[in-house]
């Protein structure tokens, strides 16, 4: 998505608002946290920071591996069995609720 001048300078003026208000510390008052997030979205359209892509074979290479280890390894506390808290994540967690990073 490319901006045209007009938007860009428009957008450039309000990231320096909205860093100037963040330099204040209005970001960290009650109801500030608005001025996070629009700074993050300013960036974004902008090409400060980067879209992140999913990589699918990643995410299924750690399942496989998840899917071994919550055999072999059981909850430390209660010992009961561990199941994954969701795909793609190195995380697993028991039926009481004890979670556990599994993979690093």
């Amino acid at each position: 998505m490319s901006l045209d001048a007009v938007s860009e300078k428009r957008y450039l003026n309000q990231l320096v608002k909205l860093g100037d208000m963040m330099g204040d510390g209005l970001h960290h008052e009650p109801g500030g946290n608005w001025i996070s997030k629009e700074y993050t979205k300013i960036c974004k359209a902008l090409g400060y920071i980067p879209k992140t892509k999913r990589n699918p074979a990643r995410a299924k290479a750690i399942n496989e591996a998840m899917a071994k280890r919550v055999i072999d390894v059981k909850c430390g506390k209660c010992c009961l069995e561990l199941k994954q808290t969701r795909a793609g994540s190195k995380r697993a967690e028991c039926t009481n609720g004890h979670k556990w990073q599994l993979l690093k």
